[in-house]
């Protein structure tokens, strides 16, 4: 499943590229802040899964977590501010990778913590 994980962020991550290159920047402050979000947070999950950091780095892994759900509240946000949506060809796909991304992202980060919680609290064996 980290491999799905891995592959839809990256898959988010140019996806997102190619819509700015092709659309632009946004000008108004919280479009800029959901298109860095879109960037960001993918990026991120990445290196965290990937192991980059110290696989171990729980901080990392956090991060990551509350950034997917941060990305997943302004997705939900931006979908229903630009209300009536585009009749643009690769929308629905577009719609269908950042939002299932974020969550599958943010299923795999809280399992992969959960995983290392128990180990954390073992106490270090007593020579």
């Amino acid at each position: 499943m980290k491999t799905l994980v891995v592959l839809c962020n990256i898959v988010m991550f140019l996806f997102t590229c190619m819509v700015l290159v092709t659309d632009g920047m946004a000008k108004e402050a919280p479009y800029v802040v959901f298109a860095l979000l879109l960037l960001l947070v993918p990026l991120l999950t990445v290196f965290v899964l990937a192991g980059g950091g110290g696989a171990s780095s729980r901080a990392l892994q956090r991060a990551a977590l509350i950034g997917n759900v941060l990305l997943l509240a302004a997705i939900c946000w931006a979908f229903a501010d630009q209300y009536p949506h585009p009749q643009e060809e690769g929308f629905v796909a577009y719609m269908v990778v950042i939002v299932l991304t974020p969550i599958l992202s943010a299923v795999v980060l809280f399992l992969g913590i959960r995983r290392k919680a128990p180990e954390a609290l073992k106490a270090p064996a007593q020579p």
